[in-house]
């Protein structure tokens, strides 16, 4: 009667070790994807900003 028991305590720890690492997973990923969209987005915005330089100046140079 304890072994099943013992069993039934095992698997409940597993379950719980499991949801435990996924969610720490999860929040890892999601760090690591703001992370990566933050820079992508400021170099997007660069690139932008000198695009729309460059077309103001052959706006102005062309009468």
């Amino acid at each position: 009667m304890e072994i099943n028991i013992f069993k039934i305590a095992v698997f409940l720890l597993l379950i719980l070790v499991y949801l435990t690492v996924r969610k720490l997973f999860k929040r890892f990923t999601d760090f690591t994807e703001n992370i990566g969209n933050s820079v992508y987005n400021e170099e997007e915005l660069k690139r932008l900003k000198t695009k729309i330089v460059q077309l103001e100046q052959q706006i102005n140079n062309e009468p």
